[in-house]
């Protein structure tokens, strides 16, 4: 259960109830396959542009592209971080990330 500190005025969140907490975490766990879809889709994007630039496309898309590509992988790092050892399990592909 995920537990957030009280804010500075003092007030605290109340916890899910069980059956809402459940639906939560069932949520949550069924972006899965769509977050790596993206990440991978993003990283064949940056690819493919890294490799057929020739000074062709302006600086600011050069930029958007291959950085979605890194927002990409970073949110599927952190989803993964929220279960632990899961990212190991499923094997992580960050190692081929493609360099700006």
């Amino acid at each position: 259960m995920l537990h957030l500190p009280a804010s500075e005025t003092g007030a605290t969140v109340s916890p899910l109830p069980p059956s809402r907490d459940r639906e939560h975490a069932n949520a949550f766990r069924d972006l899965e396959s769509s977050i790596c879809d993206c990440a991978n889709m993003a990283r064949i994007a940056a690819n493919l542009m890294v490799e057929s630039d020739k000074g062709t496309y302006p600086d600011d898309v050069f930029f958007a592209v291959t950085h979605v590509s890194e927002m990409f992988d970073a949110l599927k790092a952190k989803y993964y971080g929220h279960f632990g050892s899961a990212a190991e399990e499923h094997g992580s592909d960050d190692d081929h990330r493609t360099a700006a």
